[in-house]
């Protein structure tokens, strides 16, 4: 039983980094897309600053599901 629950707890938190880590992909390409549009040149710089955190992060996400997560009891 209690190795049915921690697999359950792992696959539910995978698919959890999974959808998150894609979110933040699709985000970031959006935000860098809006930074290439834009005129001013400090509002270029803040969009670009963010589209490249959220990519970034969106790469921890997804890399980290080939590693595996130890539940805490």
């Amino acid at each position: 039983m209690k190795d049915e629950t921690n697999s359950l707890i792992q696959g539910i938190k995978r698919v959890t980094d999974y959808s998150e880590g894609l979110t933040s992909l699709l985000a970031g390409t959006y935000v860098l897309s809006l930074a290439l549009i834009k005129g001013n040149v400090a509002l270029r710089i803040a969009l670009g600053v963010a589209g490249g955190y959220l990519i970034l992060r969106s790469g921890s996400k997804l890399h980290s599901l080939g590693k595996e997560t130890k539940v805490i009891e």
